[in-house]
């Protein structure tokens, strides 16, 4: 018996609804969460030298976002200050605390939550000519600012020159403890830069910045976080620090603009504790 043209049509229209709704919770379930923009900083192996403590006033705003789901990812409009202070322990570890505040999607300028890291680098030699290090970083953030309010960071560096070209990677990986994703483990966050020493008093570089999420179920391409950030460092006094940089998503979730900008001095205070 061959069956009816509207059990056909009835059985097309159940799995043509049952594939659409698995694509659906995939999609849903695997999204990679935004890049941090309290803090978009590519971290050398060079560390704060001892006795020295360094003020930065990171500056991050979003500018505009494109379509639904970078609309959604970026938040465009909000402005995020952040106040870093790092003090020098030895000659290749340095401590550090941010207080992070912003404007948030409720309009009101707040204060968003504060983080600890332990920063730390290794010389390079003779035999060996990349420098290693780390950044071991614990937020803890509230959640009007952050849907994942508690996260652990590891980020492994690796940092090579060549005349006056410089290259980094932050291999960065991030554990949240607390809100969406907690159940999926680690996520990965690469990110680097390519610069050169142009002048004395500046290094063009192009920095990228990375969230592919959860390293067990990562998203595809279009639903991950990629920036390309074209920056100037200038070097107008040997205790000041200056970036400012304009970045661009290269995807879906990232189609965005936003601004960058990197306020840095550093104070001699070992002499005052001795």
């Amino acid at each position: 018996m061959q069956p009816s043209r509207a059990a056909i049509h009835r059985a097309v229209e159940g799995f043509t609804r049952a594939t659409l709704t698995v694509v659906a919770l995939f999609l849903a379930v695997t999204p990679a969460r935004a890049i941090d923009f309290y803090e978009i900083q590519i971290y050398p192996t060079e560390t704060t030298p001892p006795g020295i403590l360094s003020l930065e006033l990171h500056s991050n705003s979003v500018l505009s976002a494109t379509g639904a789901e970078a609309h959604a990812q970026l938040g465009p409009y909000q402005v995020h200050e952040t106040l870093e202070a790092t003090y020098g322990l030895t000659p290749h570890i340095e401590i550090g605390q941010y207080l992070a505040t912003g404007k948030l999607s409720n309009g009101e300028y707040e204060y968003a939550g504060a983080r600890t890291k332990c920063h730390f680098g290794v010389a390079a030699t003779d035999h060996w000519p990349i420098k290693l290090g780390g950044n071991v970083e614990l937020d803890y953030m509230r959640r009007a600012a952050e849907e994942q309010p508690l996260t652990l960071e590891l980020r492994p560096i690796a940092e090579t020159s060549i005349g006056g070209l410089l290259l980094i990677a932050d291999l960065t990986f991030e554990k949240p403890f607390r809100g969406p994703g907690t159940h999926q483990g680690m996520t990965f966050a690469p990110s680097g830069l390519v610069s050169y020493k142009l002048l004395p008093w500046v290094a063009p570089a192009l920095e990228y910045y990375g969230d592919m999420g959860p390293i067990m179920h990562l998203p595809r391409i279009q639903r991950q976080q990629q920036f390309l950030v074209p920056t100037l460092n200038f070097f107008f006094l040997p205790q000041m620090e200056i970036n400012v940089g304009l970045g661009w998503g290269l995807t879906h979730a990232s189609n965005g603009v936003f601004v960058k900008a990197i306020l840095g001095w550093d104070f001699e205070v070992g002499r005052l504790l001795r």
